[in-house]
């Protein structure tokens, strides 16, 4: 009986010490699990953090490139907005310079890597800047790449750069999301980062094709190639054969930012003038329907366009003497620059500070009927639906260029967000204060 009882304890024993060993394997075995799960998990997070980092980096260079290369549009005395030729082979390297043709521009003028050299030779590009001035590269040490919309390069002649150039119909560049649906079809420039080398891509040789640094992408039946000379570019995901990344500028954020400097560059020619004259502005040119426009100041003239030809009289045939003749040197002497901007650009001068006048303000001007101002700048941004600039009797008339209460010709102006409707930007002048 004592046998059988011992018997039956130690097998309860045993049975209770392999059940423990068990679960201390099964434990282990858990553990190990766990721990490979996670070995696994932070493999991938890591490799995913070295991605994000690496596109980070790529990303990072091409916003350089765009503030850079807008910068670079801006500050072109000749022509703001102008764009600089892409580097490309056909001179079999790639050297940083812009590879400027001889006459026209075509297609293959249009996509290349982004010049950051200046020019050696003016021969054909009419210009002594050139590049960007840094060489800018991606996460892989790659050059990015460039293309640019004819509209904005330098082709035997500057092209026309205002306002109306962003309604110009044809020339601008594509933008497709990964989807292949149409990011902007209205883009001037595209930047694009390489990346690393894929297979069938070979960059061995001094000046490669573009298809061994830009890659192309099937969506269902259609290619879309970034490599080719057809304006249409595609942002895809990473993969194999795909790694190209990009950014872009649209012409509409282009023009705003010309818009901004040409605007400013007035201000600032006013308010020197000024300066020299007692505090007091010149007549303005008005508008003539019957000529093309008149740029020369008339008496009594209190809005219209900024004059080229200054007119100081206090009253018919008598100048104002505290007045200049003349604009500050540098103002409004551009031709090409200036010309491109003058039609659409108004001016209304207070008459406490016309000539003649005590340069003070019993009557002034206002912006959304609000404030004192002793002049205004009124820019008519791009012709809107109804407005038309074709021909003189267009050019005179005030509707054509500006809306609301801007068009009325009164003491009070306005500024607005943009619309279908409205798109006036109005600058006041009031001793270097500039509305918002």
């Amino acid at each position: 009986m004592i046998t059988m009882r011992l018997r039956r304890n130690h097998f309860v024993m045993r049975r209770s010490c392999i059940k423990k060993q068990n679960g201390a394997a099964l434990l282990i075995m858990l553990t190990i699990l766990i721990l490979g799960a996670a070995s696994l998990l932070l493999g991938k997070l890591n490799k995913l953090n070295f991605q994000f980092e690496h596109y980070h980096e790529s990303d990072q260079s091409l916003l350089t490139a765009k503030e850079a290369l807008i910068g670079w549009a801006l500050s072109y005395s000749q022509r703001p907005g102008l764009l600089p030729v892409p580097d490309r082979r056909n001179d079999n390297l790639y050297d940083g310079e812009s590879d400027c043709p001889n006459g026209a521009i075509n297609t293959s003028h249009l996509l290349g890597q982004l010049p950051w050299k200046a020019y050696l030779s003016t021969a054909s590009c009419s210009s002594s800047r050139g590049g960007l001035g840094a060489q800018l590269k991606d996460a892989d040490g790659e050059r990015l790449w460039y293309a640019v919309s004819a509209n904005l390069l330098y082709s035997s002649g500057y092209p026309t750069i205002n306002s109306d150039t962003a309604n110009l119909a044809a020339g601008w560049i594509t933008v497709r999301d990964t989807q292949g649906n149409i990011l902007s079809n209205r883009v001037a420039a595209v930047l694009l980062a390489p990346g690393k080398l894929l297979a069938g891509q070979n960059r061995s040789a001094a000046a490669p094709t573009a298809a061994n640094y830009l890659d192309s992408l099937t969506i269902g039946t259609t290619s879309y190639r970034n490599f080719d000379s057809d304006l249409d570019f595609i942002a895809g995901n990473e993969s194999d054969s795909f790694n190209d990344r990009l950014t872009y500028i649209t012409i509409d954020e282009l023009i705003a930012q010309v818009e901004r400097k040409v605007g400013n560059t007035v201000r600032r020619c006013l308010d020197a003038y000024a300066l020299a004259s007692g505090g007091k502005y010149p007549w303005a040119a008005p508008l003539e329907g019957s000529a093309s426009p008149s740029y020369t100041g008339v008496y009594n003239a209190h809005f219209g366009r900024i004059p080229t030809t200054l007119s100081t009289e206090s009253s018919p045939g008598i100048n104002d003497l505290v007045m200049s003749t003349s604009w500050p040197s540098s103002c409004f002497s551009v031709p090409g620059y200036w010309a491109s901007w003058q039609a659409s650009i108004f001016y209304h001068v207070a008459p406490g500070y016309a000539p003649g006048s005590g340069s003070s303000c019993p009557t002034c001007l206002t912006l959304n009927s609000g404030g004192s101002y002793r002049a205004m700048v009124v820019m008519g941004r791009s012709a809107l639906a109804g407005q038309s600039r074709a021909n003189n009797a267009d050019k005179g008339t005030v509707t054509n260029y500006l809306e609301a209460d801007n068009a009325d010709i009164d003491i009070d102006y306005e500024n607005q967000s943009a619309t279908a409707a409205f798109n006036d930007r109005v600058i006041c002048i009031d001793g270097s204060v500039l509305c918002k």
